[in-house]
């Protein structure tokens, strides 16, 4: 019983002598700070994962397949409009233009042979029918003229559309010639190379990518 007492009395000293302390600390004056109001703007940070891209991407392929002979762009490369960034071998389609013109030679000399022809039949068709209105030739022989002049057209006609064909033909691998020589459509800068010298490129159903450019890196989504 002594002990509990004892302690109480103990425990009620240090409460009172810690009160005391307290008390007889001095005041601490807060401390205050002043700013002059203006108009600002509020900034709402708002933070996200995911993958940025350019809002304007332009796929740049081949028309025409063939094996890759130069690159004159890769990844990060500056290009212009029309500017050169790949080449493929030509050497192929050079042989096609070539056959194309011996081809539209001869249909040339085509024409000019079946004009000669016509004219002839229709001399003869005309002298046939000068003979037989005076009856000096029996009507085979009017016929036969007739028949051969008809012929002599038909065959020219043909041979005109051959021509034309050929001339097609031949604008068609000056073309195709052209699509060898791969430039850019556009302002941009290359973001993706998708080729390598000497690979080959198959254009079947649609064209094959070679880049991948962006117009403008400071717009993004």
């Amino acid at each position: 019983m002594r002990r509990i007492l004892t302690f109480l009395l103990l425990t009620g000293l240090g409460l009172s002598a810690g009160a005391y302390t307290y008390l007889r600390q001095p005041d601490i004056a807060p401390e205050v700070r002043t700013v002059t109001v203006s108009t600002g703007d509020v900034v709402d940070s708002v933070g996200a994962t995911g993958i940025l891209e350019p809002v304007t991407t332009v796929q740049v392929g081949s028309q025409v397949s063939g094996k890759i002979e130069k690159l004159y762009a890769d990844f990060n490369s500056i290009v212009r409009a029309d500017e050169v960034i790949a080449r493929l071998d030509p050497s192929l389609f050079e042989t096609q233009v070539e056959q194309s013109k011996a081809n539209l030679i001869r249909a040339q000399a085509d024409v000019e042979r079946l004009t000669i022809a016509i004219d002839d039949a229709r001399t003869k068709l005309a002298r046939a029918e000068g003979l037989s209105a005076r009856d000096l030739i029996p009507a085979s022989e009017l016929e036969a003229a007739q028949v051969e002049a008809r012929l002599a057209d038909a065959q020219l006609r043909s041979s005109r559309a051959q021509m034309t064909q050929a001339e097609a033909s031949l604008n068609q691998a000056n073309v195709n010639l052209g699509h060898t020589i791969i430039t850019s459509p556009i302002d941009g800068i290359v973001i993706s190379r998708q080729v390598d010298v000497g690979q080959t490129v198959a254009a079947s159903m649609q064209a094959s990518i070679l880049f991948l450019l962006a117009a403008d890196l400071t717009k993004m989504k």
